[in-house]
This record gives structure tokens, sequence and C-alpha cells, in this order.
């Protein structure tokens, strides 16, 4: 039983620092699809844009700004759907815990945030491959 407790001890640590790193990355990205969000994705902004195309689209530099900022809203999106997958991720393992100490009504929270979580995933892969 020694090595089984020293394993259950040794993955009960590695899972303690993945929550911890889990927890940065998801502060890090959701701060910067907020950032992201607030420069390019307002009506500020989507006006200049609107209105500069015409002018960009007319030089091989401006066409190259153009996809770059095209680039950049399709990377928020992205990043978007990521935060929604990861959100339901956390909550199924909230719900497989609350299974696990007895409260069975949480089966069907888990099955909803299963799928909602594929969505999520099926959204990321359907924009990455529209926009190569």
């Amino acid at each position: 039983m020694g090595f089984f407790n020293f394993v259950k001890n040794i993955g009960r640590k590695i899972a303690g620092v993945g929550k911890v790193v889990l927890g940065k990355g998801k502060d890090l990205l959701k701060t910067g699809v907020g950032i992201g969000n607030k420069i390019l994705n307002n009506p500020i902004s989507t006006k200049i844009i609107d209105i500069a195309t015409p002018f960009l689209g007319a030089t091989p530099i401006g066409r190259a700004a153009l996809v770059g900022l095209k680039g950049v809203q399709k990377g928020l999106e992205i990043g978007n759907k990521l935060l929604e997958g990861v959100d339901a991720a956390e909550r199924v393992g909230k719900n497989i815990q609350k299974v696990r100490s007895g409260d069975l009504s949480a089966v069907k929270d888990i099955v909803s945030d299963v799928k909602s979580g594929i969505e999520a995933g099926k959204d990321i892969k359907y924009g990455l491959q529209n926009f190569s």
C-alpha cells in the first residue's frame, strides 16, 4: 500500500500545481481577450476600420494591415470560444465532485456541460478551418 499512497500523494500535488497553472492561464487569456475586444470590437474602432478600408485596400501595405486586423479579430473570437470551453470543463469537474459525494442530480448538468464544451470545440475548429 505504501507505493500507491506515494503515487496518490504525488497525484494530489501535481493536480494542485495544474489547478494553479490553469487558473493563471485562464486569467491571462481572459485579460488578453477582454483588452483586445475593448480595443478592436467597439463601435468607434469598427467605424474607423470601415472608413479606412477603401483607402487601405488600395496599397499592398494597407491590404496587409487589413488582413492583420481581420486575423486579430478572428483570434479574439477563438479566444472567447476557448474561454467558453474552459468554463464548461471547470463546471464538469465541479459536477463530477458533486456526483462523487453522492449528489446524483449533477449527472444531468455534466451531460449539458459536456455538450456545450463540445460545441465550443467545434466552433473553434470551424473558425480555424475558415481562417486559413
